[in-house]
């Protein structure tokens, strides 16, 4: 709705101070009141006027919304929902109403009490009574405005605002270009997959209920229960409880794979509906008729590292490495005409640590530009780099990443099914090479536990109210995170601002080129075939040069039709 009275007949923009856009949802489609266009005249001046600052809740929602009725807004000055979840990353309370009530003490009118509940009785906003409208409408402005001083103030004295004002709030404008450009989807190719899937699924039913001597339904997990560990009789040691008995979930059916041939049908089943489910079968349905592509959402506000999320579709987890994987990123396209540019940054993580832990030995591999996956190896088994297997990296691989995530002992030795004395062993010698990662695990460790909180270069927090607690478990899961969030959290910090210097420069030099996906440590964007070269060097500079660390930043750029046949851009 946009902020208005009915003082006098029809619908009056306030004209005094514009206190901000909002729009209200149904089952996760917009509504909002029909505006005649003289009205939406008055306000494109309004709007698109770089000296009015604008503020919203979701900025990014009603920037749309604006923009898809030819109003180009301008001045993102203040999202209350960003500056939320920079305040509180642990939470998911962003929405208007709880931040309102939790900072002001108010409880604002919900949507359901002018529209009604879900179901044949819920109506929509057109067919209420406008003066109701008019106050719910303004309500949500009203307090979207107020809430700006005190959450600014609250930015301000936990130090954050440099990293609103400089990262997240420019963000908002790149997450919006993305959004609405959408990228293009094979849909041909998406049907041969999903015969081939489909195939694939029907002859895993058929081995599974063998396997079991019985039909059962392989999705009910109340009944994979009762197969595994009734019938089959398959040991429960180490597996973890919920309130209705043991776990079935996925790291639970790792820990059984040598403990019954049918646990890894099982994995293959799972793995293949979802990818069927999510992918296969959802992807054309989420086709735009309009565009002819999909226009996935960008979450700015979920993750408490600071990583980006994604839903309809969730591109997160398409997985990399499998060849299903590889068929599904075959399925996003370039335009006739155009050409896809993926950037990824480097092993940037691991930079990230080797800078924070000032590690000597672990910046020397990046400086020399070798591959630190092999270093590690060849000094954990004790050979030269040129002996290191395939095997040898993929182990030394695991424990890098693995460090990250405050992996110990146990979790290293049910990843890599051995030993927990040989998977110590292994960690041990890990720490021997690289020990002043060692010595910043612990600092930082030791830090949380005083502080409460751990920060990312840019100031980034998570805070950690487990950090003290008397539980083991909980204690050892708040340690895990403060171990990660500094260095996850920093290369979030690192991708964002790349987005940003990357998306400002195409802007300028190849406005033909159009940012589409952000994925892990991605960037993927779309431009003519003829720019390709141009467009591949401006990413390649802006992404390498966002930040000095006090390693090199690396960023690996390939070119192709589609997301997974790509060439290295030479």
């Amino acid at each position: 709705q946009f902020v208005f009275d009915t003082e006098t007949d029809g619908l009056n923009i306030f004209k005094c101070k514009l206190l901000g856009v909002s729009f209200c949802w149904k089952e996760g489609e917009a509504y909002y009141i029909s505006v005649k266009d003289d009205y939406l005249k008055e306000l494109k001046p309004i709007f698109e006027d770089v000296k009015i600052k604008k503020i919203a809740h979701n900025m990014k929602f009603d920037v749309k919304v604006l923009k898809m009725q030819g109003i180009e807004v301008s001045n993102h000055y203040f999202d209350t929902m960003i500056a939320s979840y920079l305040l509180n990353p642990g939470s998911r309370a962003h929405k208007l109403d709880d931040l309102v009530f939790r900072e002001l003490g108010y409880q604002m009118t919900a949507i359901t009490d002018l529209i009604g509940k879900k179901g044949k009785g819920q109506t929509t906003l057109e067919f209420v009574d406008p003066a109701k409208v008019a106050d719910y409408s303004c309500e949500d402005a009203d307090f979207t405005y107020r809430l700006v001083d005190r959450l600014e103030k609250q930015l301000n004295e936990n130090k954050l605002w440099k990293l609103f004002t400089e990262i997240e709030m420019p963000l908002v404008e790149v997450l919006i270009e993305m959004e609405m450009n959408g990228i293009k989807i094979d849909t041909e190719h998406l049907k041969k997959i999903q015969k081939k899937v489909g195939s694939r699924i029907s002859i895993l039913e058929k081995k599974i209920h063998k396997l079991a001597d019985s039909d059962f339904n392989i999705a009910s997990p109340k009944q994979m229960k009762e197969v595994l560990f009734e019938k089959l009789k398959i040991s429960t040691e180490g597996l973890s409880k919920t309130k209705t008995g043991i776990s079935t979930a996925a790291a639970e059916l790792d820990k059984m794979v040598d403990r019954h041939p049918i646990i890894e049908s099982i994995q293959e089943y799972r793995e293949l509906t979802k990818l069927q489910s999510t992918y296969i079968e959802a992807l054309p349905k989420l086709i735009e008729p309009s565009t002819g592509r999909i226009h996935t959402d960008f979450n700015q506000t979920i993750t408490a590292t600071g990583r980006l999320s994604s839903s309809t579709p969730n591109l997160q987890n398409i997985p990399i490495r499998t060849e299903l994987g590889r068929e599904m990123r075959k399925a996003f396209i370039a335009e006739k005409g155009n050409k896809l540019i993926a950037a990824d940054y480097s092993q940037v993580e691991l930079r990230v640590i080797a800078c924070l832990s000032k590690d000597k030995e672990m910046i020397k591999v990046f400086e020399r530009g070798e591959d630190i996956h092999s270093v590690t190896a060849a000094k954990i088994y004790g050979v030269e780099l040129d002996a290191v297997t395939k095997e040898m990296r993929y182990s030394a691989k695991e424990v890098n990443f693995g460090v990250l995530y405050g992996m110990g002992a146990w979790g290293l030795a049910a990843r890599k099914k051995i030993t927990r004395d040989e998977a110590k062993d292994f960690i041990d010698k890990y720490f021997k090479s690289f020990s002043q990662v060692k010595k910043y695990i612990d600092k930082i460790k030791e830090d949380a536990t005083e502080k409460g909180y751990v920060e990312t270069i840019f100031g980034r927090r998570r805070y950690l109210p487990e950090i003290n607690s008397g539980m083991q478990q909980l204690r050892a899961s708040a340690e895990r995170m403060a171990v990660n969030h500094p260095i996850q959290g920093t290369a979030a910090d690192l991708m964002k601002i790349a987005m940003i210097e990357v998306y400002r420069e195409l802007k300028v030099k190849c406005p033909m080129a159009k940012v589409l996906l952000q994925v892990h440590d991605e960037v993927v964007i779309e431009c003519p075939s003829d720019m390709v070269d141009t467009v591949a060097k401006i990413v390649d500079e802006k992404m390498e040069k966002i930040h000095k660390l006090c390693v090199p930043i690396k960023v690996e750029t390939e070119v192709g039709d589609n997301w997974d046949d790509m060439e290295t851009v030479a």
